[in-house]
């Protein structure tokens, strides 16, 4: 491994796993990814810690477990950060991104160079009152409707009315920043060290894939668009519906893909994989009818919290692809988002700071073929912010230990409790928590001790006794 290699990141949200071609479910083709996998170690047991965006970032970015201390807020510029360890040792730091949420949570202030573009989702940075979105999806059950929306436009509206020029595929969204990246890695490639974080929103809905990319997973419907899913209940959608919400993801999937794979070629044939540490993330998945869910969580205009985190929101992409590690390596230890930041400064043969604690490891051991195991368990939640400005930690969680999965639903509205064999059962379809009660409370045991250690607060202790999580 050279002294300081760069270090490329790349993020596309929402991406789940199991919609990479070479992963073998047959949902999408990526052939690019597939190739950018098999030059890396590929961690199929990477599971989400601090559910979702923003938090997954920063715990990305801070390798600590967020989920028990807080929620989705702004980075401080107190926190240190991968890119301010690595700017006190030589780096450059460069963020190029058109994630809104990490221009509006101040991403941008821990690196020394960044670039945004804006308009995804409802973010409007130059507006047209004079002409209203148009109505996507006729029916208002079959879209995202947030809190306060009532009859005006959603996400699914605003976005295509702000960006009326992305029905083509060079004005897509990735398609443009992949043009962004393409561009600095020309500009900088000779240079170095230096570290590169590209997040791409995509595959984020809304889905305005070229027609041709969804009909290539869907050749004759005729029916409305669904661009977004209504996060809720499934029951609503005709299967050719579900059916054309899956394709326009997969279309998506595969035209990330595509411009992912631009920004790869230039860096290849810049020689930067001789030289590079190169990163593949997604913060979570996400259901397409699944469970008889749509979305990620649950949004409606009476309504806000967490969806059970099954393994199509939890499961998230994590492949990372360094000089002198074998390529095409699969890993099966727990990976989480915390483990970037050690990892990447091992990699970099960069001393880890000891304060503030590091609390991820390093999955560097693993990459060379120690498959020792880095964690016993791997627990997923979500500090959350519910209606009524009520805030709450490590919501709904899920614990695992790649054999038995529980998952917990405290106050306010819990829920009996869920526990599945995920060995025998990885699609979650039978729940044998009164068969199994034993193993239920080894992994709630577990997961109190890691809230007690994690700097959970007595008020997320008290939600989360037996009592209240039907664990007594």
């Amino acid at each position: 491994m050279p002294d300081h290699p760069n270090i490329f990141v790349i993020v596309s949200d929402t991406f789940r796993p199991d919609h990479i071609g070479i992963n073998g479910a047959g949902f999408a083709e990526t052939p690019e990814l597939d190739d950018l996998l098999r030059r890396g170690v590929t961690f199929d047991n990477a599971l989400v810690s601090s559910f979702p965006t923003i938090p997954m970032r920063t715990d990305w970015w801070t390798g600590r477990f967020g989920h028990p201390r807080y929620g989705w807020q702004d980075l401080e510029p107190s926190t240190q950060t991968l890119p301010d360890i690595l700017r006190r040792n030589g780096y450059t730091t460069q963020l190029i991104a058109d994630t809104t949420h990490m221009l509006r949570s101040k991403f941008w202030e821990h690196v020394r160079h960044f670039s945004f573009r804006r308009g995804r989702e409802s973010d409007v940075p130059f507006c047209r009152l004079n002409e209203p979105p148009a109505r996507v999806v006729s029916d208002r059950r079959k879209i995202r409707v947030d809190p306060g929306v009532g009859e005006g436009p959603v996400c699914a509206e605003i976005q295509p009315h702000t960006n009326f020029t992305t029905h083509y595929e060079d004005q897509a969204h990735s398609s443009l920043l992949a043009g962004d990246v393409c561009r600095w890695i020309e500009g900088n490639w000779k240079a170095g060290p230096w570290f590169l974080w590209v997040d791409f929103f995509d595959v984020h809905e809304p889905w305005f894939p070229p027609e041709y990319l969804w009909r290539h997973y869907q050749p004759k419907y005729d029916g409305e668009p669904m661009v977004q899913p209504n996060y809720s209940t499934a029951e609503v959608y005709s299967p050719e519906e579900l059916a054309n919400m899956r394709a326009r993801y997969a279309a998506t999937c595969t035209l990330a893909s595509k411009n992912i794979g631009r920004c790869l070629r230039v860096a290849a044939d810049a020689g930067l994989f001789e030289n590079t540490i190169f990163v593949f993330l997604s913060d979570h998945g996400m259901f397409l009818g699944e469970h008889n869910l749509t979305g990620k969580s649950l949004i409606t205009p009476e309504k806000f919290d967490v969806f059970p985190f099954h393994r199509e929101v939890a499961r998230n992409c994590f492949t990372i692809a360094a000089p002198g590690i074998k390529g095409g390596q699969r890993s099966g230890v727990f990976a989480q988002a915390p483990d970037l930041l050690p990892t990447v400064l091992d990699l970099a043969g960069i001393e880890t700071p000891k304060q503030p604690v590091i609390e991820g490891v390093s999955l560097a051991p693993a990459m060379r073929g120690d498959d020792t195991p880095v964690r016993s368990t791997a627990i997923t939640a979500w500090s959350i912010r519910l209606l009524g400005n009520n805030f709450v930690h490590s919501r709904h969680p899920a614990i695992t230990d790649g054999e038995w999965t529980l998952m917990l639903f405290e106050p306010p509205e819990p829920q009996p409790p869920q526990l599945y064999h995920t060995k025998s059962d990885p699609g979650h379809e039978r729940n044998v928590f009164a068969e199994h009660r034993p193993e239920a409370e080894r992994l709630y045991a577990e997961f109190i001790a890691f809230m007690k250690t994690h700097d959970a607060n007595a008020a997320t202790l008290e939600r989360h006794k037996p009592e209240c999580v039907g664990m007594g």
